[in-house]
């Protein structure tokens, strides 16, 4: 009787830990909020209250990145209709506009601050006295390098470890000025434009960051943690009409892939990316996978359905993201984005 007990137990559990929704946060990211500055990386106003009014109606809870963050580093359970606002780039315009409706929500934020723009008052910069008043009122200020560079970037005749050297002290010094002028030391990097190399996400996982990218799509248990992904807002990226889809996203279960590098040949010829996911409530028979405009073929390489290629068209100079999707219950999907850069044939990145 106790042995068929415990089996009706587990049984039930398990059937319990299926039902449960995975363990996510999903992070926004945002740039200007202003309706004159460059559409693509702008939210207009009226939009950004209509993005904290849908989240505040529909339950959702915004939280610290720093304590997210301390999850993500721990193992923790993320908790479920959570999400965090970021903004990249110090730009004015998170002064003059979002802080007073975010003081309004009463929301906290983050905002990834490239130093040598606020140093030195560059056109639409923050000052160091408006972060430090943002600081004392529910931002966090967070690193994105000294001076917003391409670091996937080598100099003429720079060495593999001179380059890396360079990165290094770049985040040593912005971690250092934000320090210097809040007194906050967060030890949390987003990448500039997005872009990274294995190399790169070595080096800042071995100075104890955690980084951001800019690929869409929820953090998950399997999420990358010197890249996790987060939902860019501007453009059309940000509109009510997929707002709710994205918050309400889930991360799909992909636990490898190949190749892993973020860095395209200079052919910008792939072939194929390989994703090997943990089975769950996404749908195999319904997984979709987009890039460029188009609905890319796709093949499971085994009979379980866990191994995913993907044949991927040749990617144009500049980033590249490949999205796949699957429906999932109660509505929500199951996202996942994987992004590329590919280099001139000189090694430069296009901005």
């Amino acid at each position: 009787m106790l042995k068929r007990l415990c089996v009706l137990a587990c049984s039930a559990f398990s059937l319990l830990c299926l039902s449960m929704p995975a363990s996510s946060t999903v992070v926004l990211q945002y740039h200007h909020i202003d309706a004159t500055t460059p559409a693509s990386t702008s939210t207009q106003p009226a939009l950004f209250v209509e993005h904290l009014k849908w989240l505040k109606e529909n339950g959702f809870t915004v939280h610290p990145l720093p304590a997210i963050a301390e999850k993500i580093r721990l193992g923790q359970a993320l908790p479920d209709k959570s999400v965090v606002i970021t903004f990249d780039d110090a730009y004015k315009s998170i002064y003059t506009e979002a802080f007073p409706i975010l003081k309004e929500y009463d929301y906290p934020f983050t905002i990834f601050v490239d130093t040598l723009s606020v140093d030195e008052r560059r056109n639409r910069a923050l000052s160091w006295g408006q972060l430090r008043e943002m600081a004392g009122n529910k931002a966090s200020l967070a690193n994105h390098t000294v001076s917003h560079d391409h670091l996937v970037e080598k100099k003429p005749g720079e060495s593999t470890v001179q380059w890396l050297e360079r990165i290094r002290k770049d985040l040593h010094i912005a971690e250092n000025r934000i320090k210097e002028e809040t007194g906050q030391n967060l030890k949390l990097f987003a990448w500039t434009f997005g872009e990274s190399s294995p190399e790169l996400e070595q080096l800042i996982l071995e100075e104890g960051y955690l980084g951001f990218g800019q690929q869409s799509g929820p953090i998950g248990s399997h999420s990358n943690k010197a890249k996790l992904p987060r939902f860019p807002m501007g453009g059309g990226y940000g509109s009510m009409k997929n707002f709710p889809l994205k918050v309400r996203s889930l991360p799909l279960p992909v636990v490898s892939m190949f190749p892993e590098t973020s860095v395209a040949p200079l052919n910008g010829q792939l072939g194929q990316l390989q994703l090997t996911l943990k089975p769950g409530q996404w749908s195999p028979s319904q997984i979709a996978c987009y890039a460029l405009g188009s609905n890319l073929d796709i093949n499971w390489a085994d009979k379980q359905k866990t191994v995913l290629d993907i044949s991927l068209p040749d990617l144009p100079l500049g980033r590249s993201r490949v999205n796949c999707t699957s429906p999932g219950p109660d509505g929500r999907w199951f996202w996942f984005s994987k992004e590329w850069v590919r280099l001139t044939k000189d090694g430069k990145a296009l901005d």
